[in-house]
């Protein structure tokens, strides 16, 4: 086989292997730079391209016994910095679909926090209204809504018509909303609370 036939970076692989260190260095010098704009074209960041052509020339360090001389090098190369960019594009969006999982769980508790403290503002501000209310509107408005009997029942318990009930509850519902509008509250979230 002639020199022009030979693979022609097989005599330094051949060294390298060996645990040459000269030959390393001459192949780095060699594909440092081809290897550092190929990786600059796809990660377009300085440090990362940086690093993936160390972490290429580590590797191939730290498996020169593996290195097969024949075989192209510059294919080996370019091939081993492509699936570290690869991998490197795997971690990153790993790490982006944790980030959006960790703030989706954040916003997520956010807004049950701020629905919980909406819930107790609320339900405090029902009370007090509530505590205002007539003693007999009071009374009926409790049975049904806090208790959850039946109008009729009430009525039986109370010895009223239904219909006397029904006017308490419209009677207690229109002063909590009345309340609520006046401290700009919202009725939406009551009715959806107590109706």
């Amino acid at each position: 086989m002639t020199a022009t036939n030979l693979n022609i970076d097989q005599l330094d692989v051949q060294k390298l292997k060996e645990g040459d260190i000269a030959s390393f260095d001459k192949l780095f010098h060699k594909y440092a730079d081809r290897l550092y704009q190929f990786s600059m074209k796809y990660l377009k960041s300085v440090e990362e391209a940086e690093e993936i052509v160390q972490s290429v020339f580590l590797y191939i360090w730290e498996n020169r016994e593996g290195l097969k001389p024949e075989q192209s090098f510059n294919a080996y190369l370019f091939t081993i910095a492509n699936n570290k960019v690869k991998k490197y594009f795997l971690k990153k969006a790993r790490e982006n679909q944790y980030k959006d999982e960790v703030i989706t769980t954040f916003l997520e508790q956010q807004d049950n926090l701020d629905n919980k403290i909406d819930y107790k503002m609320l339900l405090k501000k029902v009370e007090t209204i509530v505590n205002s209310m007539p003693a007999k509107r009071k009374e009926v408005f409790i049975m049904r809504k806090f208790n959850h009997l039946p109008i009729k029942e009430i009525a039986a318990k109370l010895d009223v018509s239904p219909k006397t009930i029904e006017n308490h509850l419209t009677a207690a519902q229109k002063q909590i909303l009345t309340e609520l509008e006046k401290d700009n509250l919202t009725g939406l979230l009551f009715f959806a609370l107590f109706c």
